[in-house]
């Protein structure tokens, strides 16, 4: 079976989100399988003077193939005017034109899938829903979002939850979009037998940790209460913070002696991160698939997740699903997963026997079985 995949190069370059994580890790399965042969396809504009993607890349070794105009510019014509079609730019005897992102791809010469994680952009009432820049962005999505969703062959997404708001929001045929989920890294797993008390810590104290920075989209309002009811609690847990932080969340978090921010930290790093916790703290009010989650799991570290989103979906019930709202809730779990030893060992079994169900591998099963059955 022969695949071209068009890829954001940089968004694959490590550290990278969830999004570039999915694309290195299905992209790289698939070209491990025998009976495929995979090409990225890409603008010329990201290669460098020895003509290789960057060294941040994971991808850099693979075939590929780039065309000559600049990215945005072209894909910003894609999805406004479904042209230029791609067909020159694919090799003879493709199979698949595959973008494990979301996009819009014009192209007649073989049948046309993409990847569309969460439709956030349609979704009519999260916290910035009405404000003037979502409005934009979800102008923006619905030039193209529809177009892909009727014309490619198949449709890609990470959840259940996903697929049912595609469904319910923009009246797309659940025939044609099909579930791959997500998968953990072996290194987490491998983790989960290391004594947390032993690894290099980030604070003294014990803490929780949240992972994708300190953001309104990432809950940051929600863990700013919670920081502070501990600190009326007089409790000793710190909340650490990995990822970007926007500004407004910075500058109150250091009026907060107990939240510490990291900024953006190593693929390397994060495994040894999550199991010097004594938990995760992901309150996010919207998420496509939730991988902090079950990266948290697998290092077994217990999981206190949203209720939003797919994350009661990502987690079962081997997490702790909560209000992201009852701050006082969400405090007593936290202290009492951080003083209970035997609790928080419970839900450590729990959520690593959970998380053992999510690997990359049985993503690119699915991914191949319905290459096969669209074909």
């Amino acid at each position: 079976m022969n695949i071209v995949s068009f890829i954001h190069p940089i968004r694959t370059y490590l550290p990278c989100t969830g999004i570039g994580r999915h694309m290195n890790h299905i992209l790289l399965g698939l070209a491990q399988r025998r009976e495929v042969e995979l090409q990225l396809l890409f603008s010329q504009q990201w290669l460098g003077s020895d003509g290789k993607l960057d060294p941040r890349c994971l991808l850099r070794k693979l075939p590929m193939h780039t065309f000559p105009m600049q990215e945005n510019a072209i894909e910003r014509t894609w999805k406004l005017f479904g042209y230029p079609r791609m067909d020159k730019y694919l090799p003879y005897e493709t199979n698949w034109l595959y973008a494990p992102m979301e996009t819009y791809i014009p192209a007649s010469k073989c049948p046309v899938a993409v990847t569309i994680h969460d439709i956030q952009a349609f979704e009519p009432d999260l916290p910035w829903s009405h404000t003037w820049q979502h409005r934009w962005f979800r102008y923006k999505w619905e030039r193209w979002v529809r177009r892909a969703l009727s014309e490619c062959r198949v449709v890609f997404t990470v959840s259940e939850f996903s697929k049912q708001r595609m469904v319910d929001l923009l009246g797309a045929d659940p025939r044609n979009i099909i579930v791959i989920g997500n998968g953990v890294e072996q290194s987490f797993f491998d983790i989960a037998s290391v004594n947390g008390a032993e690894l290099e810590r980030p604070v003294e104290a014990p803490y929780t940790l949240v992972i994708g920075g300190l953001r309104q989209k990432k809950g940051g309002d929600f863990v700013l209460a919670v920081a502070e009811a501990l600190c009326q609690h007089q409790s000793n847990l710190h909340i650490v913070v990995a990822g970007k932080p926007e500004a407004p969340y910075t500058e109150i978090a250091q009026t907060h002696s107990n939240v510490t921010l990291l900024g953006m930290v190593s693929d390397e790093d994060l495994p040894r991160l999550l199991r010097g916790a004594s938990s995760l703290l992901f309150l996010s009010p919207y998420e496509g698939f939730g991988m902090p989650a079950l990266e948290a799991m697998a290092a077994g570290v217990p999981a206190v997740v949203s209720n939003k989103g797919s994350l009661p979906e990502v987690v079962g019930d081997a997490g702790i699903v909560v209000d992201p709202e009852a701050t006082d809730v969400i405090v007593d779990i936290l202290i009492n997963l951080d003083n209970n030893s035997r609790l928080r060992k419970d839900y450590a079994q729990k959520g690593l026997k959970h998380a053992t169900q999510y690997t990359w591998s049985q993503c690119v099963d699915r991914l191949m079985n319905a290459f096969k059955q669209f074909a």
